[in-house]
């Protein structure tokens, strides 16, 4: 038997396929093939051998996955408009936790539309299927969840500098294991604002920002202490500045006021910032110097929201032409909102994360990709069992036809 059972493949991703030669020069469709293999010596992010004991009978946390993934891009242009879609179907193996095996899916359709020079903007829809991570819940049970996303957008520029838009999101989080129902999520978010570009490449925006936010199946306690639906307002500023050719600075800074309906929990207001270096030591060499503290939902039932405050950097090589070398160092401060309200000594839970990453990528042809990549956290919390280790080795391959 083998790992991928191709009936699950979505059969118009096929369909496509088979008609490209009626629009030769105007359809332009992308099959391709990817595997990995990847090895996570703390699959569940438990704290220790003893909590996976507790919970799995056995102190054995590492494992083994087998990836293999089949898609497809199709962009079809006509005159000013461009149509893209996309469909993938992803089979999933564990050597050890099989309870875990799962397919996926990730399919979307966009519009981007023009009207004239200067009105344009995207329509798309996707759907995407899942297995949901455990850094968060480190619950020991599969949970495929389903994410539904709907947009629009519209952009009038109304001066060469000067662009006004607006956008609107709708986002459904559907959650497959009866445990987890209670992280549902509906979101409903507008933006709206203008943003300014002078010709020495001198940005600024200004946009307001209103997401709602429902979690239809709260229930008990959890709905009593945190409400069953909260709103987030943010105002914020962004500017981006080129002091040198090499360089590139920005920010992007708000006041943000959440508030949760029907809870017992204050409101929260704070401010969210950004701060970003891009600077291109040579042609070949890049870095990215980031700091940050902004407010999140996260999938956690006892602290909807977490406040992040953390610096990273971001350095890239390119040693030839087909080989490049990518570096990833983080860390982090959690505040998880409203966590003292479920604390016996009324203290909030707050984690400190250190993550580190490694990527070697090497394009052997325009169509194919192999990377090697490591991953590691370290995360340490006041609150019990909520700290964990984990290392990552993953061997990625893609080929394009």
């Amino acid at each position: 038997m083998t790992i991928f059972n191709r009936k699950k493949i979505p059969a118009w991703c096929f369909l496509l396929l088979s008609t490209s030669s009626f629009a030769e020069g105007i359809v332009d469709i992308k099959p391709y093939i990817s595997t990995s293999l990847s090895y996570d010596d703390n699959v569940f992010r438990f704290s220790s051998p003893d909590q996976a004991k507790a919970a799995l009978g056995s102190s054995k946390m590492s494992d083994v996955l087998t990836r293999l993934e089949l898609g497809a891009e199709l962009n079809l242009r006509l005159s000013r408009q461009l149509i893209s879609l996309t469909a993938s179907a992803n089979e999933n193996k564990y050597n050890h936790f099989t309870n875990l095996d799962n397919t996926g899916s990730a399919n979307s359709l966009r519009w981007d539309w023009r009207l004239g020079s200067n009105l344009y903007g995207v329509l798309a829809v996707s759907k995407n299927k899942a297995i949901a991570g455990f850094n968060e819940t480190r619950n020991a049970i599969k949970n495929i969840r389903t994410s539904e996303q709907q947009s629009a957008s519209i952009n009038w520029d109304f001066h060469p500098d000067w662009t006004l838009y607006l956008n609107g999101d709708r986002i459904d989080l559907k959650n497959g294991a009866n445990s987890s129902v209670q992280l549902d999520r509906q979101d409903d978010i507008i933006e709206t604002g203008f943003r300014y570009h002078s010709p020495l490449g001198t940005q600024l925006g200004l946009s307001y920002r209103l997401a709602d936010a429902s979690f239809p199946n709260r229930s008990g306690l959890i709905k009593t202490f945190f409400g069953a639906e909260s709103s987030q307002e943010e105002v914020a500023l962004s500017v981006a500045w080129l002091p040198a050719p090499k360089t590139r600075l920005s920010t992007r800074l708000s006041h943000v006021n959440l508030v949760r309906k029907n809870s017992q929990l204050p409101d929260f207001n704070g401010f969210n910032q950004r701060w970003n270096l891009d600077y291109s030591a040579t042609s070949k060499v890049n870095f990215n110097l980031s700091a940050y503290q902004y407010l999140s939902p996260i999938d956690d039932v006892v602290s909807t929201y977490v406040e992040t405050t953390g610096v990273e950097i971001n350095p890239t090589w390119a040693i030839t032409s087909k080989v490049a070398l990518r570096a990833n160092l983080a860390y982090s401060e959690n505040d998880y909102i409203g966590s003292a309200a479920t604390s016996s000594n009324n203290t909030e839970r707050l984690d400190t994360s250190t993550q580190v990453g490694v990527s070697l990528l090497y394009t052997p042809t325009l169509k194919s990709l192999l990377q090697l990549q490591y991953t590691g956290e370290k995360r340490l919390s006041n609150s019990t069992n909520q700290g964990y280790q984990f290392n990552n080795i993953n061997v990625f391959f893609r080929y394009g036809f």
